[in-house]
């Protein structure tokens, strides 16, 4: 019997190891802690499988796997390739910096309103492999599309893995404490999503230069399908934000992959478009009072998605930023202070955000504080303006997640935290 040693507890590792038993191999699971002899623990393992939370400049157990592997004593893979060796049929996926879970999200339902059985998967919350092991017992279709959100981390450790089609939506910093390489190792980490993806399947961002002829272009405000063909007035749905143009441009041309041209331009694919929703702690408004609005962008957890969050709030901002720093680069926030009233800062690199704000930003340093932190944004803010929690940064220095940090949020603003 093989035996399967996973590396991380979390989502992704409760899937490879549910799926390991399910394939007949005897499986466990294995965290890194104070005195565990890394090399000795992944000896009997004939194939380790890896969690994308797992860091390969700071695990011992990583590098204890990836010496191994390298000896030829066992195979080591990420539970993305995992997954996927185990899925027969076809998938689809979605990778960039930013716009991975709405994109992901936008294609399944697309998908759906055409009559595909289509599975949002992968980074998204449920990991390719719980599919693949769904399918095993009976619990899915063989016809099933997943449409799978992937990591960088998850790629680090795919030699197989090769979607029909995918998409690459932008690059921007991130993840830079991940690798010894910085920007330039993560960004081709990423765009080993095509590898193993006919070049015509690629689909590029509209925010990056394309090898191949789009399918998918923007006139105006008009969505255009194969030049001509009009799909939808983005000033009809909730995706009219640049940064959700970019995300519905690269579903639409997911689904030209495997959908017709005249099932796209449907009636009923087209009310899909129109009543999609990005899911929540994305510029999601969640409270009003004395003229100033309060939105919760929790899921913005680099810079870039703060300057999106910026570009698409209207008027002046009273902004907190702060977290759990990651290497980046902070320095594109600077060229909106003229929009931002007042910045309020707490967290982790509280610092490193303030000494890349310009002079001109006034700020308050809530330490690690968050219902200090969204009370001051309160008192600074004035009628008309936008209190927006875009922190550009990840949560995991005060919270679990970011879903966490963005609740936390909703909860202090409709219940009038104060300084």
């Amino acid at each position: 019997m093989q035996h399967c040693l996973i590396l991380g507890g979390g989502l992704s590792g409760k899937a490879a190891e549910r799926l390991a038993v399910s394939l007949g191999f005897s499986a466990a699971v294995l965290s890194d802690s104070p005195g565990l002899d890394a090399d000795a623990a992944v000896a009997p393992a004939d194939l380790v499988v890896t969690s994308p939370g797992v860091k390969p400049l700071t695990s011992p157990l990583w590098q204890a796997a990836m010496r191994r592997a390298a000896r030829g004593e066992c195979e080591f893979l990420s539970e993305l390739e995992f997954g996927f060796r185990h899925w027969p049929g076809r998938v689809l996926a979605v990778t960039g910096t930013n716009g991975k879970t709405t994109t992901t999200e936008l294609t399944a339902a697309l998908l759906s309103a055409a009559g595909v059985d289509a599975r949002p998967a992968g980074n998204i919350g449920y990991p390719l492999s719980d599919l693949a092991a769904d399918l095993r017992e009976g619990k899915l279709s063989a016809e099933a599309l997943p449409v799978v959100e992937v990591s960088s981390f998850q790629l680090e450790r795919c030699d197989t893995f090769a979607p029909y089609a995918a998409a690459l939506l932008n690059l921007e910093s991130d993840h830079i404490d991940r690798y010894a390489g910085g920007f330039g190792e993560y960004a081709a980490v990423k765009r080993r999503i095509f590898d193993r993806v006919a070049p015509e399947n690629r689909v590029y961002g509209l925010s990056m230069d394309s090898p191949s002829p789009r399918r998918v272009t923007l006139c105006g405000e008009a969505l255009m399908v194969d030049g001509d063909e009009v799909l939808i007035d983005l000033g009809d749905t909730a995706l009219s934000a640049p940064h959700n143009r970019e995300n519905l441009a690269a579903a639409v041309e997911l689904c030209l992959r495997v959908l017709p041209a005249e099932a796209v331009l449907s009636p009923e694919f087209r009310l899909a478009v129109r009543t999609f929703h990005p899911g929540r702690h994305r510029l999601e408004a969640v409270h009003e009072a004395a003229g100033v609005r309060f939105v919760n962008d929790s899921k913005a957890t680099n810079p870039a998605s703060t300057v999106a969050a910026l570009r698409s709030t209207p008027g002046m901002v009273v902004l907190l930023l702060g977290g759990l720093d990651k290497g980046m680069d902070f320095s594109p926030i600077a060229p909106f202070a003229d929009r931002i009233r007042f910045a309020v800062l707490y967290g982790e690199c509280r610092s490193k955000i303030a000494a890349a704000l310009p002079p001109s930003v006034p700020t308050a340093d809530c330490g690690m504080d968050f219902a200090l932190a969204v009370g001051t944004a309160r008192e600074h803010a004035r009628s008309g303006d936008t209190v927006l929690l875009s922190p550009a940064c990840a949560s995991m220095d005060m919270f679990r997640d970011y879903k966490e940090r963005g609740d936390r949020f909703t909860e202090y603003v409709r219940n009038g935290a104060e300084p």
